[in-house]
């Protein structure tokens, strides 16, 4: 009975540790944050992550997107380098208090990895009243800026 339980608490640690490796971060590269513009040019949002480094050239983006008023939502997506570009995608959703709003969003980008600037485009989906849903198509640009 005893070698039972101190084979399960190994087994545990082991499973324990290979999965906190798996799933954890390599290398944390700081802060990042970016402006993001409509089509016309006009400040939309700021988007704020702890940027993460996996194996392969993989990145983990942890933060917040924030509208305005309602303050910051969470937020969170992945990039990869491919060639002189970072392709990235993030996803956020939060319900505004503010104007009685829920909304999901799906975000992505193509950015130069040089200047970390670049293009995007987004779906989104948004209801005001829980029953009829409004679903946007949006596109703009987006620059790095200084994190608050």
């Amino acid at each position: 009975m005893k070698k039972k339980i101190i084979l399960s608490l190994l087994v545990s640690v082991f499973l324990f540790t290979a999965a906190s490796k798996a799933l954890g971060a390599d290398k944390y590269l700081g802060e990042f944050c970016w402006q993001v513009f409509n089509s016309a040019g006009q400040p939309y949002w700021i988007y704020k992550f702890g940027v993460y480094e996996k194996e392969g050239g993989h990145l983990s983006l942890f933060g917040s997107v924030s509208y305005g008023a309602n303050g910051p939502s969470a937020a969170h997506g992945n990039a990869v380098a491919i060639g002189s570009n970072i392709k990235m995608t993030i996803v956020s959703s939060d319900y505004e208090e503010v104007e009685g709003q829920v909304w999901s969003e799906t975000f992505t980008a193509t950015l130069n990895a040089s200047t970390l600037s670049g293009q995007w485009n987004a779906l989104s989906l948004e209801s005001n009243d829980g029953i009829n849903a409004l679903s946007k198509f949006q596109m703009g640009s987006m620059s790095p800026i200084a994190c608050n």
